[in-house]
């Protein structure tokens, strides 16, 4: 009795070591994952903003408007062809050749018929949408939908095998390649509008190709197998399905805009909107290439879980709130020094869509949560009700003008994030005072970056814009180290340090407290 006692003991003590080790693995292989993917989304944030800069004196609102309609119907198709099982690669834990060669296999074939369907129907497409550019624009870009499919695929496969070093840097070749050394170039010369088409067919097809060789050893050939589907349809549509409502709620407002109220007025709403969806996609980006694969590793464990949750939410709330504030405060000296004297009009949208930017990306986090423990039903329900928050709300609110859509737009969103807040954490068991208490420090903060914001402009008033957003970033810049030197928890709570500690260096490690 007393040895077999002694070895149930020394059983659990056994798989107690190990679930410490492979937490200890898991969470240094995400701190390189968010430093190498955080470090190569904020290279590109920054490049972003200034190719938008110089694009913004090259194109008109006019211009952008017929690109932004032109991806829409690009984004559709993509969204269809993957059916969702881009994240089953990610998410399923006994996954073997045959499955991936069905998956391969059906993201390709789909694409092909869907490319083939847009060219066809490019017709139709524009007078639904009134922008008549669009339809040779929109056959153009139905040739890049097979290269995006295979992305998709070797992207899921290499986040599946926590590669998001290679992965990172893959995207952000791609995108300089194509951005910086064709779209400038080829707006400077006078090709309008064609750009910015013909860079975003080069970064599909530059990344098909960087994918296809440094995926090539997990990669393969596209073979169909009833069986294997039968394994992953279920999955895959449940993500399918979360896909189309997420891709409709993204782009629903878009087709309003576009529709009810005009193309030029689209140009200014999407290059607002895409000018604040920064930061969101910033960690949304992170939350698709590092925390949903490694929370997929453990989502067994709702402990371990609702830690990362926290962590999750406390990380979010200290980079977007403060941010938040600060593009509030400073949203017409943004708009002067960043797009140009044409596009004030773009003022008012940045501000409003400034102030939600939070729920963006809080909502991404429930997101990485729900989609980890396979709930991909869930996740569809609530981009269903978020799809139709925005849709209901745009669709009345378009014929007060662009700057109440956006307001309209805002509320559906903030909405969307506190319902899917309250879903996430009834999944993984977290208290709503945790989740009160885990946002306290950044909204402090965020609090006192909008004091301190609006004292640099009464300070400076009459002062030229970009004067004033220089100092304002100084300022706020240096109030925000020395509160990380002083005692990081003050803006990232104690969660959030903890995440700081594990990406940083030990020389670092004994400043974040």
């Amino acid at each position: 009795m007393q040895g077999n006692a002694a070895g149930q003991l020394n059983g659990l003590e056994q798989v107690n070591l190990d679930e410490i080790t492979e937490d200890k693995n898991l969470t240094r292989r995400a701190a390189r994952g968010l430093s190498w993917s955080g470090a190569t989304l904020l290279a590109r944030t920054v490049l972003n903003i200034f190719v938008t800069a110089v694009l913004a004196r090259l194109l008109s609102p006019q211009e952008y408007g017929v690109v932004g309609a032109a991806l829409i119907v690009g984004a559709l198709g993509n969204t269809i062809a993957n059916l969702g099982m881009s994240n089953v690669v990610v998410q399923r834990k006994d996954l073997d050749k045959r499955h991936m060669g069905t998956i391969s296999f059906l993201s390709l074939l789909i694409a092909v018929g869907l490319a083939v369907l847009q060219w066809l129907l490019a017709g139709q497409i524009a007078d639904f949408l009134h922008v008549p550019e669009l339809v040779l624009v929109s056959r153009v870009l139905a040739v890049m939908m097979v290269a995006n499919a295979f992305n998709l695929t070797a992207e899921a496969i290499l986040s599946r095998h926590l590669k998001f070093k290679i992965s990172s840097i893959a995207r952000l070749v791609a995108w300089i390649a194509s951005h910086v050394g064709l779209a400038i170039p080829l707006a400077y010369l006078g090709f309008s509008y064609w750009a910015l088409v013909v860079a975003y067919m080069a970064e599909a097809f530059i990344l098909a190709a960087i994918y296809f060789f440094i995926a090539r050893d997990y990669l393969v050939s596209p073979r169909f197998d009833i069986q294997s589907y039968r394994d992953i349809r279920r999955q895959s549509l449940g993500y399918s399905l979360a896909g189309i409502s997420s891709f409709t709620a993204k782009y629903i407002d878009n087709v309003i805009v576009a529709r009810l109220i005009g193309t030029a007025e689209l140009g200014i709403y999407s290059r607002a909107y895409y000018l604040i969806a920064m930061p969101a996609n910033l960690f949304g980006d992170l939350n698709k290439s590092v925390v949903f694969p490694l929370l997929s590793k453990v989502h067994h464990d709702k402990a371990r879980l609702r830690t990362a949750q926290l962590k999750g939410y406390a990380l979010a709330a200290a980079l977007a709130l403060p941010t938040s504030a600060f593009l509030c405060c400073f949203a017409k000296e943004l708009v002067l020094t960043v797009l140009g004297q044409k596009w004030m009009d773009a003022v008012a949208p940045i501000i409003v869509f400034s102030a939600v930017i939070y729920f963006r990306v809080g909502y991404r986090v429930c997101a990485a949560v729900t989609l980890a423990t396979g709930q991909s039903y869930r996740t569809a329900s609530m981009q269903i009700i978020y799809m139709a928050l925005v849709a209901s709300l745009a669709f009345f609110s378009a014929p007060y003008g662009v700057n109440a859509v956006a307001f309209a737009v805002s509320g559906a969103i903030a909405t969307s994030f506190f319902l899917y807040a309250a879903m996430s954490c009834r999944i993984t068991g977290l208290s709503a005072l945790d989740f009160a208490l885990v946002h306290m420090p950044p909204v402090a903060f965020a609090a006192v970056v909008f004091a301190t914001g609006s004292a640099v402009k009464m300070l400076l008033g009459g002062s030229p814009a970009y004067l004033v957003l220089a100092i304002g970033l100084l300022v706020v810049g240096t109030l925000s180290v020395v509160t990380l030197y002083l005692r990081a928890s003050l803006l990232f709570g104690k969660y959030g340090v903890e995440v700081l500690q594990s990406v940083t260096s030990k020389k670092l490690k004994w400043t974040l407290r």
